[in-house]
């Protein structure tokens, strides 16, 4: 925990001491006579923070944009408020905040301890939230009106009439409230009226020009903020079944929140009963300016809590919407029998339990490099005894752990297999993960000899469990992975956690960019990966492949290109290797493609290395655009890097170069790349600076506006069988919507022969 952690955990301690609260924070299940006296603080208080006149909107006093209450309601509050019973309730809490506001003040108490004064006191008769909308109106309704004034005085003839508006309102709206219920009200507008003309002959513009006083409205505005999310918390949350922590979280929230507003209102009814004799020049800014700094951090918080709260209400609609039906209890065993467990064929044996089989194990070593082997040998040759049998208990092998079931037809790629079954050893023999993974095959169709021989050689490839013959699938359980799981043709691995709950449906995406570092596969996970410091585009970019990573420690420059025009590729190794020899830099040339036609140049990567490059990057761009509520924004760097990067792959040329001293990439078509190192200066001291690539990518994309044929046609290819997931895009270059098609293929090609 950090300092300001401690620092923010010990005050959330002093505030429950003071209210009396020892567990959970307890607000009211109804604002009562709060909810319509807090719509009138807030106009006031709105429109005294406006720092702009022009800017002012005269809108009548209604709730928060969360509630949505029309602005048509003025009759209506006014009625509400002019009630007996309210205007007699308010006037017996207005004067006793008004007494203890006094006592506060003539004693001389410092803002930390007036603050906590007041809570202690008012926590004894008032709950948390009905606290806050009590101080902040009882401040409204002392100074709103006469900071209004003091604008008026000085405003042009058309500003002064329009706050002479809000002003009369105000006057109103507080005469209704403030007046004693047992007087007229006009009597109290009267006498309100004749303030308001005193205190306009007595004041002169103040020698700073109103400047101090912008401190004071930023405060007001920040208090308001902080209120606005805060009541849309208390609103939401009290109906909702949140998780223990988050609910936590949202109690210390509760408790900052009301201390830095209530300090708020200590620190401005302060400097407001000071104006008149300080000149109306606020004196002591620093202590306004602290406090709005504060309330600016909690006001952040309290945003990013609301975030959490949507994002877990996102994950639980998953659980829902994907869940498993007529589970006989709360595991990922029940689970996997609820789905599986009705077998559709007569066992010789003659038994009725569903078994699991372990699929061919043969060629796991042969995946592993020889560091991995050394390493694993001995944990290796204890798995393969203890578990290498034909039939496998489900209760013994499943209970209690994460299931990832992997969906696919007969025809998963050999690439997809051998990509996943590597990540699978490694993850098993490196670090001890409590999952297991299962293959779901599904079939179209009739199952023929053909399929037999298929499924059996793709069970050879693998080195995890599938259930023991895809034949027993029922249909019901195919419909419910097709409809409800929305599997197609494309593989798929759907995340069951310990408790039988789909809490991802399809992480395929994540394990293509995390590896197993994904695990426990969920979209928590997927977010606090996207939030750690290795999420580095250009990291995620180049360390698929080791070799790359080790070119880079060595300290040699990595320039990635691709396309099918051989001349262009022939003239980039040539022209760059020189140039780059020229000026003593190291490089190394990796091409990124299909055509196999290329003269061994430069390294290239294998077919299978470049399926993983682009699968890859497709996945970081599903991944970005479904962890992040904003979608694509255009304001994510990541996403609009991917985007780019993917839109080469349709290009004739390409190239993207990695320096060792710079975090960032330099990318972009292959006659701009070109051009773009020939017109650099390739000086040593320069080139090795972590400057270089910046003003390098700035130089590209002044030579991509500058191409008398214009920014090339951008085209992104996903290979998905979801059309919603990434419902839309921008384009990398411009700001217009890509258009979206829908595009079939098919290379009659049988990988697994």
């Amino acid at each position: 925990m950090s300092d300001a952690e401690a620092e923010l955990t010990l005050l959330s301690c002093v505030i429950r001491r003071r209210l009396g609260i020892k567990g959970s924070i307890s607000w009211s299940i109804f604002w009562g006579y709060t909810n319509p006296i807090y719509p009138t603080a807030s106009y006031i208080l709105k429109n005294v923070a406006e720092l702009r006149l022009d800017d002012w909107k005269m809108t009548s006093p209604s709730a928060s944009a969360d509630e949505r209450h029309a602005e048509s309601r003025d009759a209506k509050l006014d009625r509400t408020i002019s009630t007996p019973a309210l205007r007699e309730n308010f006037h017996q809490v207005d004067h006793y905040l008004r007494k203890i506001m006094e006592r506060v003040i003539s004693t001389g108490m410092d803002e930390h301890t007036s603050t906590l004064f007041l809570l202690e006191t008012l926590g004894r008769k008032y709950y948390v939230d009905n606290i806050l909308i009590l101080i902040l109106t009882s401040f409204a309704l002392g100074h709103g009106a006469g900071l209004l004034v003091l604008k008026s005085i000085f405003a042009d003839s058309i500003e002064q009439e329009d706050i002479n508006m809000v002003l009369k309102r105000v006057v109103s709206l507080t005469s209704n409230l403030r007046g004693n219920p047992k007087t007229d009200a006009a009597d109290w507008e009267t006498g309100f009226c004749i303030y308001i003309s005193l205190l306009s002959s007595t004041v002169r513009r103040p020698s700073d020009g109103w400047i101090s006083m912008e401190s004071l409205y930023n405060l007001i505005r920040a208090m308001l903020d902080v209120t606005k999310v805060f009541r849309f918390l208390v609103i939401d949350l009290r109906s909702k079944n949140i998780l223990r922590s988050l609910r936590d979280e949202f109690d210390d929230l509760l408790c900052l929140s009301l201390y830095w507003i209530v300090h708020g209102v200590v620190a401005c009814s302060s400097q407001c009963n000071a104006l008149p004799k300080k000149g109306y020049v606020i004196q002591d800014s620093q202590k306004l300016i602290y406090v709005y700094e504060k309330l600016t951090s909690v006001h952040r918080r309290l945003q990013e809590f609301k975030k959490k709260v949507e994002q877990f209400e996102d994950d639980e609609k998953i659980k829902r919407a994907y869940e498993i039906q007529n589970k006989q209890g709360r595991n990922s065993y029940y689970a996997f029998m609820a789905l599986f467990g009705q077998p559709q064929l007569d066992r010789s044996e003659g038994s009725d339990e569903l078994k699991l089989c372990r699929c061919d194990r043969n060629d796991m070593l042969s995946s592993l490099n020889a560091i991995l082997v050394a390493r694993i040998i001995l944990l290796q040759t204890f798995i393969f005894l203890a578990n290498y049998q034909q039939d496998l208990s489900i209760s013994t092998t499943l209970k209690g752990k994460i299931l990832l079931l992997l969906i696919s037809g007969l025809d998963i790629s050999s690439n997809e297999i051998l990509f996943l079954r590597d990540t699978y050893i490694e993850s098993k023999t490196s670090v001890q993960q409590d999952y297991e993974v299962v293959w779901v095959p599904v079939l179209s169709g009739q199952w023929t000899t053909s399929s037999e021989e298929k499924y059996t050689k793709l069970l050879r490839m693998m080195s995890w469990h599938m259930v023991e013959h895809p034949k027993i699938f029922s249909e019901k359980t195919k419909k419910f992975i097709r409809q409800v799981w929305k599997f197609k043709r494309r593989p798929i691995v759907v995340v069951i956690d310990k408790n039988g709950d789909v809490v991802f449906p399809n992480v395929i995406h994540m394990i293509y960019i995390w590896g197993f570092k994904a695990f426990p596969f969920t979209p928590l996970r997927e977010r606090t990966l996207w939030n750690s410091a290795e999420a580095r585009l250009d990291s995620l970019v180049f360390d698929f492949d080791p070799n790359l990573s080790r070119m880079l420690e060595d300290g040699k420059w990595v320039i990635l290109y691709g396309g099918n025009d051989v001349e262009w590729s022939r003239k980039l190794t040539t022209q760059m290797r020189k140039l780059l020899s020229d000026a003593c830099i190291l490089v190394e040339m990796i091409y990124v493609g299909e055509n196999r036609e290329l003269e061994p140049q430069s390294y290239s990567l294998d077919l299978r290395k470049v399926f993983y490059f682009w699968t890859r990057l497709e996945s970081i761009l599903i991944s970005r655009y479904q962890s992040f509520s904003a979608g694509d924004s255009g304001t994510d760097p990541i996403l609009g890097e991917v985007k780019k990067l993917l839109s080469y792959k349709s290009a004739e040329t390409w190239a993207c170069l990695k320096t060792p001293s710079s975090d960032s990439m330099v990318h972009g078509l292959g006659d701009v790349m070109l051009q773009g190192f020939m017109k650099s200066e390739m000086q040593e001291r320069y080139v090795q600076t972590n400057e270089f690539a910046k003003e390098f990518q700035n130089h590209i994309e002044q030579l991509t506006r500058g191409s008398s044929s214009g920014p090339a046609c951008h085209r992104i290819v996903l290979h998905t069988d979801d059309r919603d997931a990434v419902e839309s895009l921008k384009c990398p270059s411009c700001d217009h919507s890509m258009e979206k098609k829908i595009r079939y293929g098919c290379c009659h090609i049988d990988e697994i022969e």
